[in-house]
């Protein structure tokens, strides 16, 4: 049973890895290229309105954001 917590903990954490570099990525392209220089996604201003929108729900918004920084730094 250990094993399988270990393969999906793996999996979960390359996972993370994966979307946090093209998030990373999707900036970068935007900021040289201009907006929607990625497939057509505006990836700033989703994060944005992401941030946002987290932020306008109060103490519930602050505790996901504290959540996802926490996910980032391991």
């Amino acid at each position: 049973m250990d094993k399988v917590f270990k393969y999906f903990g793996d999996f979960f954490t390359g996972l993370t890895a994966l979307v946090i570099t093209l998030l990373g990525l999707g900036v970068a392209v935007e900021i040289l290229f201009g907006s929607g220089a990625m497939f057509g996604v505006t990836v700033i201003e989703n994060v944005t309105n992401v941030l946002g929108s987290l932020a306008g729900s109060g103490f519930a918004g602050f505790l996901a954001i504290l959540i996802l920084f926490s996910l980032i730094k391991k």
